[in-house]
């Protein structure tokens, strides 16, 4: 470019080609030159390393080191100048392997007019100027590619072609693990099956699916899909979201609906039975002062079984009062636990499940009376299940202990059933994982239940033995 200041750097173990070279470029008119002159391959290597500079010159024998060796170290030492390779006599395939290896242009050293060097060093500058806002927008581009909150890919006949960091981090893998898998492979059963049908359409697509990380954890996805023309041939463009933290947010709140519902259902209950009920033990405990002795044995059982609905209504009441705020509150424990069993008397006689209870009076924890007595309502319905799907189950318990351990108390309940798998305990409190069959579980009370106590800053851990039976332990702060 005319008027331009050029910094050149010739490398060439022959003072008196510097000397000639020196002399051409004094006769360029049409922009200033400064030739600075390195002897060696290691000086020179080390200069163009150091130094900035608009091109090298570069004699292709140094010694015994060759400029095929020096534009690798070159590139390797990160340097973007760009390279013309001299040399002392015509040779195709040295050009042809000079540039392959990157050099910018080719020279023979005695043919060399003031008109070439400077048409050669101004197209080679001209061409790594334009190569470095090539690399520049490229680089810019895989910056905005891989800072997108959405997984991104690019697939074509089954093949991903291209994907975003954030695809990675769905599926929980390196960007080598996808690329040139098919997307469908990473999702679970009949989703597969759906989601390529929907991909081979052609149509924009937008559905969602359940897949499967490299860590063997599944995760609830929205996908969509537009068909575009790629580098000449027709991609599939996919936008894939992670829903797991929507789908489990969603959970909780419809979670929160049903013990809302559960409350007013309760309130309506007490209201409606306590009144006939009340009468009911009145005029029983009236017929009680005057009847003989048999008749006030069958009129105490009818006051006792009064007394046990009415308790079963108020359990109810109190488990489904409040919804879950994510706001702590002293909680004793003992009496939310005595709610939930209540309400699950029945089914521990029902299936011959002995209980044993071990909770000091008196604990208070942190956490909301009604979510809370839906954790152990859960874990309960889960351990009752694990039991009744044991054949072979001759010993029938459930054991609740709580112990206090420095600011926490640990509510461990244990069952004697099935115990769980290995390949099932990484993905328990998963949203819509169930070892159930379907119809008889959603795959989300473990997964709320784990919620809802890490809100109130707790954890459930998981003790299990296969055949031997489970023990979940829900640590809450006091």
């Amino acid at each position: 470019m005319p008027g331009k200041d050029y910094k050149i750097l010739l490398i060439d173990d022959d003072e008196d080609d510097y000397i000639e070279l020196r002399e051409v470029v004094a006769e360029i008119s049409r922009s200033k030159y400064e030739l600075v002159w390195k002897s060696s391959y290691d000086e020179g290597l080390e200069t163009l390393l150091a130094g900035s500079f608009d091109a090298c010159i570069l004699d292709f024998r140094l010694g015994q080191r060759t400029g095929l060796e020096f534009l690798a170290a070159a590139q390797a030492g990160g340097s973007k100048c760009p390279i013309i390779v001299l040399t002392g006599y015509g040779d195709l395939e040295i050009d042809l392997k000079s540039m392959e290896a990157g050099a910018s242009d080719y020279l023979v050293k005695g043919q060399i007019t003031s008109q070439m060097l400077e048409r050669s060093i101004r197209y080679s500058v001209k061409n790594a100027h334009d190569l470095r806002e090539i690399e520049d927008e490229r680089e810019n581009f895989q910056t905005l590619f891989n800072s997108t909150f959405e997984g991104i890919i690019v697939q074509t006949q089954g093949r991903i072609i291209a994907a975003n960091r954030a695809a990675c981090d769905i599926f929980k893998c390196t960007h080598g693990a996808l690329i040139e898998k098919d997307l469908v492979s990473f999702l679970n059963g009949h989703f597969r099956d759906e989601v390529n049908r929907l991909l081979l359409s052609g149509r924009d697509i937008n559905t969602e699916a359940i897949g499967t990380g490299s860590d063997g954890q599944d995760v609830f996805l929205g996908i969509t899909s537009r068909t575009v023309n790629f580098q000449g041939s027709w991609a599939s463009l996919i936008a894939i979201r992670d829903l797991t933290e929507r789908k489990l947010m969603e959970a909780q709140i419809l979670q929160q609906d049903r013990l809302a519902s559960m409350g007013l259902l309760a309130s309506s209950l007490a209201h409606e039975i306590g009144t006939p009920l009340g009468v009911i033990r009145g005029r029983a405990e009236q017929v009680q002062k005057h009847a003989d002795e048999k008749t006030k044995a069958t009129m105490t059982l009818i006051v006792s079984q009064i007394d046990r609905i009415a308790k079963l209504v108020k359990s109810l009441l109190n488990i489904g009062r409040s919804s879950g705020s994510g706001l702590t509150a002293d909680v004793n424990l003992g009496l939310v636990l005595d709610d939930v069993l209540a309400l699950m008397s029945h089914e521990l006689e029902r299936n011959n499940i002995a209980l044993k209870l071990d909770v000091s009076e008196g604990l208070i924890v942190q956490a909301e009376a009604g979510p809370l007595g839906q954790v152990f309502l859960n874990l309960l319905v889960n351990a009752i299940h694990a039991i009744t799907s044991k054949p072979e189950a001759a010993q029938r318990s459930i054991e609740v202990i709580a112990t206090e351990a420095d600011q926490t108390v640990q509510v461990a309940i244990a069952d004697s059933g099935t115990g769980i798998k290995d390949q099932d305990l990484a993905r328990l409190f998963q949203p819509f994982f169930t070892t159930k069959n379907i119809g008889e579980g959603t795959g989300l009370g473990l997964a709320t239940s784990y919620n809802l106590v890490s809100t109130w800053g707790g954890s459930i851990q998981v003790q299990t033995k296969l055949g031997a039976g489970s023990t979940f332990t829900v640590i809450l702060r006091k």
